[in-house]
């Protein structure tokens, strides 16, 4: 009876204790890396991105944020991220074409230049096609959420664009296949970083920059170059935020879910922000800043059809050595086309969602 007596209050003990170290919810810090600044519309759309995983997993998931290549330089943010360097990371695909080369395909021009519409259907063209899913795969990397730069437009120091003729015997700044596209049109390229391209527009070094709507006033380039032209004829894509893909498949299903939905959330908050800047910025240099105006001309649609018409090329030698690597470009471009079909026509008769 004492060894039974002795047995109960051992096993009582016991289960007090069991009861005292019962597990809490473990907290993981999830590193993050990027080669930006922490300013500007995207680096405040990935902090609020890590601000709601704090508050939606309750405290068990958040993010130290490491800016400006402190922690990988953003070339080798792709590796880095996939080989543990740092759990998460921002990552854009024309660093790695080799190794991110159907990815790519969201960096060349098309029919459609809306950022939610683009960023809504590259966010599902990762997560349902196999060829993209094999690269992430190779790389170590799950894709969280998809970005955008926005749409690429087009300022001149003193004479405006307003047909593909206008182009021929300019100086410009060119961006990846659009600036590409630009010199096939009769422009001299010139290569000059976007944080150069005030001094160089001032110097006449270059007569023309490529660049974003919402750079424009960021950089002060109203200063030197007044001449604004809207071309909407793409934007560059291949930009996302990944995670590791080992710290992926260690998180719970539970915070796998808080991440998925989040990444959808993401894409409309920054969307919305991004054109919403974009929109002020035009409207902004058209009004006057500083006391100067902007001529802000948008370029004629039969004149757009022919810079996509110009595009054609580089996608046809995308498609070429899609086959080389394997990859069924034929098949990832009529997907791509049909999720912009998909979402442009979800826009058009639904709204965006911060509008419903």
């Amino acid at each position: 009876m004492k060894i039974y007596q002795k047995g109960v209050k051992l096993l009582a003990t016991g289960v007090l204790f069991a009861g005292l170290a019962a597990p809490v919810a473990a907290k993981q810090v999830l590193t993050y890396t990027d080669g930006s600044s922490n300013r500007g519309a995207r680096a405040e759309a990935v902090i609020w991105f890590a601000d709601e995983l704090n508050k939606r997993t309750n405290g068990e998931l958040t993010m130290e944020m490491h800016w400006g290549g402190s922690l990988l330089k953003a070339k080798a943010a792709a590796k880095g991220v996939g080989a543990g360097a740092a759990d998460m990371g921002f990552l854009i695909g024309l660093y790695n074409p080799k190794l991110q080369h159907a990815y790519t395909l969201g960096d060349y021009p098309t029919d459609y230049s809306d950022p939610w519409v683009l960023t809504r259907a590259m966010q599902e063209l990762v997560a349902t096609n196999k060829d993209m899913q094999k690269e992430f795969d190779a790389l170590n990397l799950k894709h969280i959420v998809n970005m955008t730069s926005t749409e690429i437009q087009l300022v001149c120091k003193d004479t405006p664009v307003n047909s593909i003729d206008d182009i021929k015997g300019k100086k410009v700044r060119g961006i990846g296949v659009y600036g590409k596209v630009f010199k096939d049109l009769g422009a001299t390229p010139v290569r000059v970083s976007i944080y150069k391209a005030y001094q160089a527009l001032d110097t006449g070094l270059i007569d023309c920059t490529q660049t974003y709507s919402y750079a424009i006033p960021s950089f002060k380039m109203y200063e030197v170059a007044k001449e604004v032209t809207v071309l909407n004829w793409g934007a560059l894509m291949a930009l996302s935020v990944s995670m590791n893909k080992d710290t992926w498949e260690a998180l719970s299903d539970e915070h796998k879910k808080v991440l998925e939905t989040l990444s959808i959330d993401m894409i409309d908050h920054y969307t919305k922000t991004i054109s919403s800047e974009n929109a002020k910025a035009l409207s902004d240099l058209e009004k006057g800043i500083d006391g100067i105006k902007s001529n802000v001309n948008f370029l004629p649609e039969k004149e757009r059809a022919k810079l996509i018409s110009a595009s054609n090329a580089y996608l046809d030698d995308w498609k070429a050595k899609s086959k080389d690597l394997g990859i069924d470009g034929e098949q990832l471009i009529r997907d791509y086309q049909a999720l912009l079909r998909k979402y442009d026509e979800e826009r058009k008769t639904r709204g965006y969602p911060w509008t419903r």
